[in-house]
């Protein structure tokens, strides 16, 4: 794997384990963090309920449901009904949620890749090494919340 692809891959997993950077709006879209979080979630395969959603993000089951609503009104995410129970509701990410999340990721990594320019070989070297760390640790913190 040369450098660039060794770069993607660590910016793609920091960006998606900790989430803060989402805060502002996409242009396209009127989602913001606690969206972006849903989405992340539901990004990473399954099916969960509600409940297991508002577990994941932290909040309310009727302040998920509220946001669950809103991404599904946007088409970003889709409910079905649990084939085994017919009371549950299931919640996944519709293809355009995933096609925003790849824009709005594809997007801050090229602004971050412009900045690899700047520096010398020996410094991205450094850079990329100290990534890495970075997302081995983004991903244990993620594990170890979820």
């Amino acid at each position: 794997m040369d450098y660039e692809e060794r770069l993607l891959e660590a910016l793609r997993t920091v960006q998606t384990s900790l989430l803060p950077s989402l805060v502002r709006r996409h242009p396209r879209h009127d989602i913001n963090l606690l969206h972006a979080a849903v989405l992340q979630a539901l990004d990473r395969g399954g099916e969960p309920t509600i409940r297991d959603l508002a577990d994941m993000i932290g909040r309310s089951v009727s302040r998920t449901s509220r946001l669950v609503d809103q991404l599904v009104a946007h088409n970003l995410a889709e409910r079905n009904e649990d084939p085994d129970d017919r009371r549950v509701r299931r919640v996944r990410i519709s293809a355009s949620g995933r096609d925003l999340l790849d824009e709005v990721q594809q997007m801050r990594v090229e602004a971050q890749l412009q900045l690899w320019e700047y520096l010398a070989e020996d410094e991205r070297e450094t850079v990329l090494h100290a990534m890495e760390l970075l997302a081995k640790a983004a991903r244990r913190y993620r594990d170890e919340r979820d």
